[in-house]
Parts: structure tokens; C-alpha cells; sequence
């Protein structure tokens, strides 16, 4: 198994945190030259990549008329064309074997159109039609490619700003109760859904597009 990140401390302290054997390349997503390097050395780890799972991603604030655009190239680079990237340089390795399984994590976001947020919704909504587009290209190759759209994560980064807000039980609220389910999701509930596409089970699901957002997007 490998992590391919920009962030190696970030990255290094998840891994340690699982205690699985998995090796770290740091990679800059949106450099053609180092995601073809990178996927060649994890390539090497085993032999093949039978799994890829497409989860970078950044957001800027911004409605059309308040978005720069640095930061709108910089999200469709990283948002879209990284993810781009990564399968290019993946699935050749999957052909080899007429077998994969590519997980892209897009978001609510890519549905629903969040208010002031026009760059990220973009970026997300382009990542499920890369997905289908990407699925039915290589449906007769033995490669699936399906995509999870997260609803709000309680994660270190969503706690910051909970935590940083002039009231936090004020805001832990509003992040938690604007869905049917009361709550905000767990980083638990995105991976329970990457792994039941990894599985051979879900060998009949291609382009399938999987909100697991509490009912936001309902």
C-alpha cells in the first residue's frame, strides 16, 4: 500500500496512526512528471495497483464576481486536474492486468450548489462526470471507477474552526443540524464506502455516484 501527498507530515502521522505497513511518496498532484514517477515506484511496491482512491482536494470561498482567478485555477488543478493525473498514470498499470478498482471522493458540493463556494462546487461537479466519463471508457477493460460524494466531516480541520469560532456550541450545531441525520459524518463513513467499491463484491458497480452526506442532498 501506498500514500502518495504533498503533506508528509500529515501523511506519515496517519500512517502511523494505522500501524499498517505503507509506504509514503511525497507527490505533487498537479506535476504530470511527478505523478507518473510516483506511480511507477508504488507500481514497484507490489507489482501493480489494483486500488486507487482520489481524495485530494483544497476550497476557497467565492461567488463568480469575488473569485480570483489564481484561486480558481489553483482548485480546478488540484480539485480536477490532479485527480486526472493520478488515473492516467494509474490505469495503464490496471490494463496490464484487466483488473482495478478507482474511487473519487467529489462531494455534496458536486450536487447541491453550496452558496459562495462557485470554484470548489465546479471542481466537484466535474469530478463526477470525469468518473462516468472515466467509467465508461474502460467498462469492457475490467477497470471500475465509481465516486463518493461526502457530506460535512468532522475533521481536525472542521474542529479548528469550530473551535475557533466566537461560539462553538453555536457552530458545532449549525454544521451538524442543516440534515435529515442530525450530524456531521465521521472520516469512518467515507471509508466504509471506499472500501465496499474496492471490494470484489461490488464488481458490477461502475459510474456509480454514492452520497454519503446524512441526507443533505436529498
Amino acid at each position: 500500500m501506498a500514500v502518495l501527498d504533498l503533506d508528509e507530515d500529515g501523511a506519515r502521522g496517519l500512517i502511523a496512526d494505522t500501524g499498517a505497513a505503507v509506504r509514503f511518496f511525497r507527490t505533487d498532484i498537479t506535476s504530470e512528471e511527478d505523478v507518473r514517477e510516483k506511480m511507477d515506484m508504488a507500481t514497484g511496491l507490489s507489482g501493480s495497483i489494483d486500488i486507487l482512491v482520489n481524495c485530494a482536494g483544497i476550497f476557497a470561498e467565492g461567488d463568480v464576481a469575488s473569485t480570483g482567478l489564481a484561486d480558481w485555477h489553483r482548485i480546478m488543478e488540484v480539485n480536477l486536474t490532479g485527480m486526472f493525473l493520478c488515473m492516467k498514470y494509474a490505469i495503464p498499470h490496471m490494463l496490464a492486468r484487466k483488473n482495478g478498482s478507482i474511487i473519487n471522493i467529489a462531494s455534496e458540493a458536486g450536487i447541491s450548489a453550496i452558496p459562495n463556494q462557485v470554484a470548489y462546487n465546479v471542481s466537484k461537479a466535474a469530478v463526477i462526470m470525469l468518473t462516468k466519463s472515466t467509467a465508461r471508457d474502460y467498462a469492457l477493460s475490467g477497470i471500475r471507477v465509481n465516486c463518493v460524494c461526502p457530506g460535512r466531516v468532522l475533521t481536525p480541520l472542521v474542529q479548528r474552526i469550530i473551535d475557533e469560532s466566537e461560539n462553538p456550541e453555536s457552530t458545532f450545531e449549525k454544521l451538524s443540524y442543516d440534515r435529515p441525520v442530525m450530524r456531521m459524518g465521521t472520516t469512518l463513513d467515507i471509508a466504509h464506502a471506499c472500501l465496499a467499491f474496492a471490494a470484489d463484491d461490488m464488481k458490477y458497480a461502475t459510474g456509480s455516484i454514492l452520497s454519503v452526506d446524512g441526507g443533505y442532498t436529498l
